[in-house]
């Protein structure tokens, strides 16, 4: 006889190499800056560029979850491990995409023990549709210092191949 905790167990861990879908309204497209605040109430403008973004002249790692979602959960780490190694040349924001309250993104930002900016602006919707509407969470965008487009992801991602990518522009 299968135990269910066996059976269930596979499925928790293929979980984490998928995104979690939300229906998620989606605001027009913008071609001029956005100006996110962060759960700390910093200030971030994010300066539009030709194909993407750039801020603070160094490279730019977006990373779209909602606190609800296992696999942006999981993806942490990996984020705080990056944003402590490449400090001095990346910038990593996350933008909750779901209708979290201050005190619920807080939370999140506690629970997980995150190291980088997070923002629940009504800006961040903006921002995702600057992108093309992000359906799927995690999703991770990086630009380089001049805010080129390098490459995205969706789901939970390893940090080595993050980081990769990240060389490739420092």
């Amino acid at each position: 006889m299968i135990k269910p905790i066996s059976f269930l167990l596979p499925l928790f861990s293929l979980a984490l190499f998928f995104g979690c879908g939300d229906n998620i309204d989606k605001p027009l497209v913008s071609n001029q800056n956005i100006v996110l605040k962060t759960t700390n109430n910093k200030t971030i403008i994010l300066k539009k560029t030709e194909d993407g973004f750039s801020y603070d002249n160094k490279s730019l790692l977006l990373a779209f979850f909602t606190t609800s979602c296992i696999p942006c959960d999981a993806q942490i780490p990996n984020l705080n491990n990056l944003q402590s190694r490449y400090q001095n040349d990346l910038n990593i924001i996350s933008a909750v995409l779901d209708n979290s309250s201050l005190e619920d993104a807080q939370d999140f930002i506690s629970k997980n023990g995150v190291d980088f900016s997070v923002s629940t602006d009504k800006n961040n919707l903006r921002l995702s549709a600057t992108l093309g509407n992000i359906t799927s969470v995690p999703y991770i965008v990086i630009y380089d210092k001049d805010g080129a487009y390098v490459t995205d992801y969706t789901g939970a991602i390893p940090e080595e191949m993050i980081e990769a990518d990240l060389k490739r522009i420092f």
